[in-house]
């Protein structure tokens, strides 16, 4: 069971970056490139694994807007799009292991 919620959250985390990427606003692509999913991992008795941007310290403020600027909310809007998917994911990796 923990095998396969792993890999049913790895893979819903990695249907969020394609749309995340889509709506960030381009200007060098840095903040594109910093979206990415880490492999989730076991601990303890269940399962963690995390998403968003690394290693770009502005994109907070892309995300939730500053100064007067709008937000563009792209990580919350793939999150929202995707995360109801992941019961379906992990089922269909029950599935696969069956």
């Amino acid at each position: 069971m923990l095998t396969a919620s792993r890999r049913g959250i790895d893979v819903t985390l990695a249907s969020c970056i394609a749309p995340a990427k889509r709506n960030t606003p381009v200007l060098t692509g840095t903040a594109q490139g910093s979206i990415q999913f880490r492999p989730s991992i076991i601990s303890g008795r269940g399962v963690t694994g995390i998403w968003g941007s690394f290693a770009v310290n502005y994109f907070i403020w892309l995300e939730i807007g500053a100064r007067g600027r709008p937000g563009h909310f792209m990580l919350r809007r793939s999150a929202d799009e995707n995360y109801p998917k992941l019961a379906r994911n992990i089922r269909a990796q029950l599935a696969r292991a069956a």
